[in-house]
């Protein structure tokens, strides 16, 4: 059954997935336009490619040829509403208008490259086109994301155009239309800014990596490996679908695209041994949420800080390993504890294959994964690595004995077209990035959010980090994880490293968290509703069962923001206090969120108190934390004892 499974086409269940995950309604092209899709396609990864090797074009040049393929494709691949099954010909004339605004810009680039800011007048022409880009970018945000970033865009829009009739601390100058069209379509704090830069560059390319690697069978070594590890075990579908989630998701970084890959192949195998379609579906949705939280990709965040930030890229991602690891330990904790009390059954033995078995038949696939590695700690650049392992990906595919996974034209093709479709979610998400960033430039809306912030947490650190953890959640309803962390770098960063004095680098983390986990949270969890569409259930019931399984992911940045040795800052002894402390912290968190010890309930007090000194656990100094350590700890093997004493004899 498992091979059944295995083999089955994943790039119609990826567009599908997609197609149910997004605000706007996905169409998947068909006949001459599924040409031209393919064709634009094709033609955007080679420059891409390119560029990342050679890096012969300046920034704007290259944020507008990349406009120039990818918003004519928003509006050819996505309709106005859920309501339209299909391309009309309105969506052809805003598709022919995106590519000229586009083409303007890819023309007139020596303008734009030297023009200097305040001195270099703008002609009625330039704020015309300008003003139009602007237009229809927040049309680009509306069909790929829907109207929740959607509306904070025109709110924004409408701050900038009328905020100077405002009284008290909301006020600002008149800023009249020159001002803003260089803005937003000049400098880098508009729409060419940082956002349109990394999706054309590092989030883009590790995309394609991604496909390209799942396409030759890369994935399945992931499965195999984890479930030769896990699948014998009790609830053994379940943990082999945790251990490839989260491998493929240190890849893909998104998701959304982790779940589509993935989930065909995990979630009717949980579901096989009897698994039920929601817990089944949730399993994979927290299991895909954490893969922009483990290196080496980081879902292009680690690409990000580093442009944010000017730390360097292997100390963020020696950052995010323990912290990582820490997550997903906390989510196969609670998945084994359920399987333990519902009793799940394992993989069948006839289709597992062994550790030697799954590294015989595919260690090839680890090559490229290995090289990518290295040659980031290298330090040559994310682009050129991205760019020349995704070359390597396509010639090792030729090892690969099954004729399928060989990387010939028309597979990268398809995999080329797969990304190009990928990229349009998270193309409209940095637009409306750019637009955002361009607004809080003109208005100088940082200093007023600040702020607020101060009259909402006053003082009190940890409600300021909670009002930015609910901030974050709020914007990441339907938006890329590479997204909602832009809007929290541009917004909340400030607020948090400048006022409260924390840390960049664990503010930078911390933001990055919320941001990836909002993929799971209510009400809009986009990974949840993939999964859902695949286990054939409720999307809320899995968003809430999923938050229940990766709750270690909520509360591990309250704990690393104040103690950061466990993202290896710090002194040895700050490192292992804080490793130590933060195992007993999320075995204490997922037992009082799980309130079962095997078939045994957990009385409330108990699950009152394992919480209260989780709480205790976060608190930075040691004696606070050690005492509170000791007694969760003192709790859990007297609850692990009762368990065992209650538990029903198992036959050999």
């Amino acid at each position: 059954m498992v091979d059944q499974i295995r083999h089955r086409s994943l790039p119609a269940r990826l567009l599908s997935g997609l197609a149910k995950t997004s605000e706007g309604y996905r169409v998947t092209p068909s006949g001459n336009l599924s040409v031209v899709v393919t064709a634009i396609s094709l033609v955007l990864t080679a420059y891409l490619m390119w560029y990342a090797l050679w890096g012969l074009s300046n920034r704007h040049l290259l944020g507008s040829l990349f406009l120039l393929a990818i918003l004519p494709m928003i509006f050819l691949t996505t309709s106005a509403s859920k309501a339209i099954e299909r391309i009309t010909v309105w969506d052809y004339a805003l598709a022919a208008v995106s590519l000229a605004l586009a083409g303007y810009f890819v023309v007139n680039h020596a303008f734009y490259t030297d023009i200097i800011e305040g001195i270099t007048p703008i002609s009625d022409l330039e704020k015309t086109v300008g003003i139009l880009l602007v237009v229809i970018s927040v049309e680009a945000c509306r069909r790929t994301i829907g109207w929740g970033l959607t509306a904070v865009v025109v709110a924004l829009l409408l701050y900038v155009v009328l905020g100077h009739f405002l009284e008290g601390g909301l006020h600002h100058d008149i800023i009249d239309t020159e001002y803003f069209v260089t803005m937003q379509t000049v400098t880098h704090n508009g729409i060419f800014g940082v956002p349109l830069q990394v999706a054309a560059t590092y989030a883009f390319l590790f995309m394609l990596f991604g496909s390209f690697y799942q396409r030759s069978g890369g994935g399945q070594l992931f499965f195999d490996l984890a479930a030769a590890v896990a699948g014998r075990s009790v609830g053994g579908p379940a943990k082999a679908s945790v251990v490839s989630s989260g491998l493929y998701g240190s890849i893909s970084g998104s998701p959304v695209a982790d779940v589509v890959t993935t989930g065909p192949i995990t979630i009717p195998l949980m579901m096989s041994v009897g698994i039920p379609a929601r817990r089944a579906g949730a399993i994979e949705a927290a299991a895909s949420g954490g893969g922009a939280l483990l290196p080496p990709v980081m879902g292009s965040a680690a690409f990000l800080m580093v442009e944010f930030t000017g730390i360097s890229y292997d100390q963020i991602i020696k950052a995010g390993v323990l912290a990582g690891l820490l997550y997903y330990f906390g989510v196969f904790l609670l998945i084994h504890f359920e399987a333990r009390r519902f009793n799940d059954g394992r993989i069948a033995e006839e289709d597992l294959v062994t550790l030697a078995g799954a590294l015989g038949r595919g260690w090839f696939h680890l090559l490229p994964v290995v090289a990518l590695i290295y040659f980031l700690l290298a330090g040559y650049t994310p682009t050129y690595v991205a760019a020349g392992s995704s070359a390597f990906v396509v010639a090792i595919s030729w090892l690969n004995p099954n004729p399928a996974n060989r990387l010939g034209p028309a597979a990268i093709a398809a995999s080329c077209r797969n990304t190009v479709l990928r990229m349009v979610v998270l193309a409209g998400a940095v637009l409306a990035a750019g637009i955002i960033i361009g607004c809080i430039e003109l208005t100088g809306l940082t200093g007023k959010f600040t702020l607020m912030m101060f009259y909402l947490a006053g003082d009190v650190l940890v409600l300021a980090l909670a009002a930015t953890a609910v901030i974050l959640i709020l914007l990441g309803m339907g938006m890329p994880t590479q997204g909602v962390y832009i809007m929290g770098v541009a917004l909340l960063a400030p607020v948090l490293v400048l006022d409260y004095k924390f840390d960049v680098l664990p503010t930078h983390m911390f933001l990055l968290y919320f941001s990836s986990l909002s993929a799971i949270t209510p009400p809009l969890a986009v990974a949840c509703f993939a999964a859902g569409t695949i286990a054939g259930a409720n999307p809320m019931s899995i968003a809430f069962y999923a938050v229940k399984l990766g709750i270690a992911g909520f509360i591990l940045p309250f704990f690393f923001i104040f103690n950061p040795g466990l993202l290896l800052v710090g002194s040895l002894v700050d490192v292992l206090s804080a490793v130590g402390v933060g195992i007993v912290l999320v075995i204490a968190s997922m037992i009082a969120v799980h309130g079962w010890i095997d078939q045994q309930p957990l009385a409330g007090w108990r699950r009152i108190a394992l919480a209260a000194l989780v709480g205790a656990m976060i608190v930075p100094h040691p004696v606070v934390q050690y005492p509170a350590a000791v007694a969760a700890l003192a709790i859990l093997a007297a609850l692990r004892a009762v368990g065992r004493a209650h538990a029903p004899r198992r036959a050999n």
